[in-house]
């Protein structure tokens, strides 16, 4: 079956000027480089991931086990089981009676918490409806051996959104509200990504997304650029506000202005041990957003021999992006903030992004075909390329370490009133552009979506930085957007001979 682009579907609402419409690709747009500006001139420099991309068939359907009980959502509050006995019977070591169980993870659990508090785990069957009491199921299937001792034979882990009230946008006469989905990937430069994630990339061109091929980490690792999309503040700041109690810095997080604006938020994160946003000094010991991963991963999350992360009988990656698609479906109709970012595939050059390429083009097209686009921002990007490991070696890692993948979904709705602020988007792609210009586009994601003619002040940590919505200056240096000279990459490099 063709799939039809989102411009295709939704043509009645595409813009009349369409010649500003710019796409990915658009060739008569495109400078040489990366960026060719009189501030800033990164050249295309492309490290040949598929070199190393591992030619390794794997069954995925095995790799985290065999799923015997699935379970699926039937309403917001609802979800239905379906027990694959077949299945089931071969985790059986007596061939006895084999009866399964479900369990509510029912409270607030703290990083790293040893014990998580549970419901008592009631009995059920095949095709039952059970009703949701939190975010996130276990079930565990036992039977019976020649002394009727009761042995566990199968468990399995499950997340869904269970639907909170929550109080909407008190918001003038706007009618329409703009949401926004984030997905992030560690470690993928756009390189890495076009190499690795062809399925995913053609997506995204096929359905003309923007990308922004100027887009620069102002930062060595992972907390600092993802903070700094987050708050809008450097390091140095969040360390003398956060350290040590990032219950308290709460508020300072975008997702908390989205949640004061009347809209529900969510955030997840995979691999808890190499989590990347909130760990060690950095922890929140209280729910940050109305839905919340963590919990969900400290249930189960383990590597298995081949090195795929798995939480329950499914990877850890897959989990999230389940999550994060039902998080997105069951708020469709009302207005919603979700943050979600994937480790597992990509983390390090032993990882495999390819394993995600299915996944992601499978949970896109699924945004896509429940009507969650049209006013929804999703935003696809990174928070530096890899920083570790034998590519490292290369000239072309210099700057592929410095540019993370950005991709940006602009909702048809959003593209058929607001000519201005998509022309200069589209005109952004191809300027050095960072973590605070998006914090500052986010705001005014928010702005417009409460009709607000209020004036938020620039980022903290970047006082020259300002929204996508508006045109970055050709004259923008590393030094405006607030790079520090060591991982500004708007030079050259030159061969160094040694005599």
């Amino acid at each position: 079956m063709r799939r039809v682009p989102l411009d295709e579907v939704y043509k009645d609402l595409r813009p009349a000027d369409e010649d500003k419409d710019y796409v990915l690709d658009d060739e008569q747009k495109e400078p040489a480089g990366m960026v060719n500006t009189p501030g800033c001139q990164i050249p295309i420099a492309m490290v040949d991931y598929e070199k190393y991309v591992a030619n390794v068939t794997r069954n995925k359907n095995d790799m985290c086990g065999k799923r015997a009980v699935f379970i699926r959502k039937y309403e917001h509050d609802k979800v239905i089981a379906r027990i694959k006995s077949p299945i089931l019977k071969k985790y059986s070591k007596h061939k006895k009676r084999i009866q399964c169980c479900y369990k509510f993870i029912v409270d607030i659990a703290y990083y790293d918490r040893p014990n998580l508090i549970y419901n008592n785990c009631t009995d059920f069957h095949d095709e039952e409806i059970i009703t949701l009491k939190s975010d996130f199921i276990n079930v565990i299937c036992s039977e019976l051996d020649a002394n009727n001792a009761s042995h566990v034979i199968y468990e399995d882990v499950y997340a869904f959104i269970k639907k909170i009230e929550y109080s909407k946008p008190n918001a003038k006469n706007c009618k329409l509200k703009f949401n926004v989905l984030i997905l992030g990937m560690d470690a993928m430069s756009l390189p890495r990504a076009v190499k690795t994630m062809p399925r995913t990339i053609a997506y995204l061109k096929d359905d003309n997304w923007l990308g922004f091929r100027g887009y620069h980490k102002i930062a060595d690792n992972s907390l600092a650029n993802i903070l700094a999309v987050l708050t809008g503040k450097n390091m140095t700041s969040i360390i003398e506000e956060c350290f040590g109690n990032m219950d308290y810095c709460n508020y300072l997080l975008i997702w908390s202005a989205f949640k004061d604006a009347g809209y529900v938020t969510a955030y997840g994160e995979d691999n808890l041990k190499l989590a990347n946003a909130f760990t060690k000094e950095y922890t929140f010991e209280k729910n940050p957003t109305d839905h919340y991963m963590q919990p969900f991963y400290l249930v189960d999350e383990k590597n298995d021999k081949n090195r795929s992360l798995c939480t329950g009988k499914t990877s850890s990656g897959q989990q999230l992006l389940d999550y994060a698609r039902d998080f997105a479906s069951t708020y469709r109709r009302d207005s919603f903030f979700g943050f979600f970012w994937l480790n597992s595939f990509s983390y390090d050059e032993r990882s495999r992004p390819e394993d995600a390429d299915k996944l992601i083009e499978n949970f896109l097209n699924q945004l896509t075909y429940t009507g969650i686009m049209t006013n929804t921002f999703v935003i696809f990007l990174s928070d530096h390329g890899l920083r570790f490991g034998r590519n490292r070696l290369k000239p072309e890692s210099y700057y592929d370490d410095r540019m993370p993948m950005n991709f940006m979904w602009v909702p048809l709705l959003f593209k058929g009133k607001h000519h201005y602020e998509l022309r200069a988007m589209a005109i952004n792609q191809f300027k050095l552009a960072t973590p605070y210009d998006l914090y500052s586009t986010l705001l005014d994601i928010k702005k417009i979506s409460l009709c607000s003619n209020s004036t938020d002040p620039p980022p903290a940590g970047c006082p020259n930085c300002h929204s996508l919505f508006e045109v970055i200056d050709s004259n923008r240096t590393c030094q405006d957007a607030a790079i520090h000279e060591k991982w500004c990459s708007c030079h050259k490099l030159y061969p160094l001979f040694l005599k």
